[in-house]
């Protein structure tokens, strides 16, 4: 039995062995015709490492271009598939900047990399090398929209103080002021959140932070919702100004003030008035300005809702009166209470009058439109001396004028 076993394997051995080689060939062939070797592309982002080497030396850069990298992998059609733009990795390494302006990139992969071939290629990044500079800012909170009607804003705040934001010394140097600023649209209750930070110019306008590194990105805002009510502010005054002067105006700066408080309280207050002692005209010989606290005029638990406007400043205006004559037709005056048959007209074609008033207010006179009249209760036929009255508005002041009127 052994024997025929050994003659089975021995006989035609070389034929044997030639057709086992034959098969694996076969094989390796249809394996190889099935799972061939291709080339696909893939994209992946960059990372940077080793930043401190420009940092550290009081730099900073921005990537100009390179941040992404594009290459082309071989492998087998069954490995390709299975690969995305994440299996593999690129590195900027900042250690190796050439030119101080570009990075070369390596890239490999991170899945099946016994598998998959990357042709040798000289990938880089371009970036911009420039001064770098820190600064650290008060953080101002503030708010943005209107809260509900009747409701103001009473109080806002941040948990955070101070922020350090570094970046281009250019881009630094133009920040005036760092800002959290929380909506408040409708609200009539306390509104807090985490909001982001603003950097603003000595303009007012918004800096560019794409290029700019905070030390905290968002701080929590707090904003203290009250009652409030919009009031004017009135001014009496005391005493009379001395003879050949004229109150010009009194205004109040602002005219208007916000206060909180209550809703009881807030109902009971139409108006803040700043009382006459404060104003004494006796006392005014020219212009006269003061400033007043106007919280000690409200009522108790009743405040101005903004500090700042609590200081209300007072403008008196005071104008010397001065004293112009004016030549009125006598085609302007009328003749009043004129007895039954009787005709008159004026000796004179022109009647002297001093008018007194302020140098502006004499200005706007027009004496060829100036009108008034003359009285001729119980005379009678002859000639006469009359008064003559003008018809003008109360800041003037006319001197006794008189005409001659002929009664027929």
């Amino acid at each position: 039995m052994k024997t025929r076993l050994k003659n089975i394997f021995l006989n035609n051995l070389g034929l044997k062995i030639l057709a086992l080689l034959f098969a694996i060939g076969l094989w390796f062939l249809v394996m190889n015709f099935n799972d061939p070797n291709q080339t696909r592309t893939f994209t992946t982002n960059v990372n940077v490492i080793n930043q401190e080497t420009i940092l550290d030396q009081g730099k900073y850069y921005e990537i100009v271009s390179g941040d992404t990298v594009t290459f082309r992998v071989s492998a087998k059609r069954s490995v390709l598939e299975q690969l995305t733009g994440d299996d593999f990795e690129a590195v900027a390494d900042m250690s190796y900047i050439e030119d101080n302006k570009y990075v070369p990139v390596t890239v490999w992969a991170t899945k099946f990399e016994d598998a998959v071939t990357i042709p040798t290629k000289t990938y880089r990044m371009e970036v911009n090398i420039g001064k770098a500079k820190s600064n650290q800012f008060t953080i101002v909170p503030k708010t943005s929209g209107k809260p509900a009607d009747g409701y103001g804003v009473e109080e806002v705040k941040s948990d955070t103080k101070t922020v350090t934001v570094y970046g281009p010394e250019d881009v630094i140097s133009s920040i005036a002021s760092v800002e959290a600023i929380l909506p408040v649209d409708d609200a009539n209750s306390d509104v807090s959140g985490e909001v982001a930070l603003t950097a603003i110019d000595n303009k007012g306008n918004q800096v560019d932070t794409t290029k700019l590194d905070f030390s905290k990105d968002k701080v929590k805002v707090t904003a203290q919702i009250c009652m409030v009510k919009d009031i004017p502010i009135k001014v009496e005054t005391s005493g009379q100004l001395a003879d050949g002067l004229t109150l010009s105006y009194i205004v109040t700066a602002p005219g208007h003030v916000v206060i909180k408080g209550e809703s009881r309280d807030l109902n009971k207050v139409s108006e803040v008035v700043i009382p006459g002692n404060v104003v004494n005209l006796s006392n005014i010989t020219s212009d006269f300005e003061t400033t007043v606290d106007i919280n000690q005029y409200l009522p108790t638990n009743v405040k101005v809702l903004n500090a700042d406007d609590s200081m209300v400043k007072i403008k008196v205006g005071v104008g010397n009166k001065t004293t112009r004559t004016f030549k009125i037709s006598t085609d302007n005056l009328t003749i009043n209470n004129l007895a039954n048959k009787l005709k008159g007209k004026f000796d004179d074609d022109y009647v002297d009058v001093d008018i007194t008033a302020l140098p502006q207010d004499l200005d706007k006179l027009d004496e060829k439109k100036i009108s008034g009249y003359v009285d001729a209760s119980g005379l009678s036929k002859g000639t006469h001396s009359v008064a003559v009255d003008l018809i003008l508005d109360d800041e003037y002041q006319m001197k006794t004028a008189t005409t001659k009127l002929i009664l027929e």
